[in-house]
């Protein structure tokens, strides 16, 4: 069940790419990289940043709508990898964007929540959160980029040993938008 949700979702969101050029101008895809700069990790045992270098890498392709010049908000596919200790994970999210200054809209904050549903091997499921700012400069009307900062929360459900752990991370982003 959660893989034909996970492969219904991809097909959607793939299907963006397909649609009228005239349509372009609400509609919009992200790929965005997130290097993940490990902070803590909390739950069956602590670790902070002075125990272990934590860090990750992130890769996240966004399906977008703009609502108002002001308002965008989609859905989107992560695939995750945090390291030290290390975790593969592959969240299925919600995503909002909010240009809060009028005279300046390529400025907006973000946030990102979602949940990862597979866990076996070494992908876990958990809850993941995302939230930032971020600066976006559209190049031609279908083609731009984004550059981001922001805080990213995973929680690690082990189904295995139950064991449930909480890591805190900062993150830094680009991206290309279609």
């Amino acid at each position: 069940m959660k893989k034909k949700i996970a492969k219904l979702l991809l097909v959607s969101l793939l299907g963006i790419f397909t649609l009228p050029s005239f349509a372009q101008n609400k509609f919009h895809v992200a790929i965005d990289y997130h290097y993940l700069f490990g902070l803590s990790e909390k739950g069956s045992y602590n670790i902070s940043r002075k125990d272990s270098k934590m860090y990750g890498n992130s890769l996240h392709l966004t399906a977008l709508y703009n609502f108002t010049s002001q308002i965008t908000g989609g859905l989107g596919l992560g695939a995750d990898r945090y390291e030290s200790p290390g975790y593969n994970t592959f969240p299925i999210y919600a995503s909002l964007q909010y240009s809060f200054l009028r005279h300046l809209p390529n400025i907006y904050t973000y946030s990102n929540i979602g949940y990862a549903f597979i866990n076996k091997n070494d992908t876990y499921s958990g809850l993941t959160w995302d939230l930032g700012c971020g600066y976006k400069k559209m190049i031609r009307s279908h083609f731009g980029y984004n550059l981001n900062i922001g805080y990213n929360l995973k929680q690690i459900e082990k189904v295995v040993d139950n064991d449930n752990n909480t890591r805190h991370s900062l993150s830094f982003g680009f991206g290309v938008i279609f």
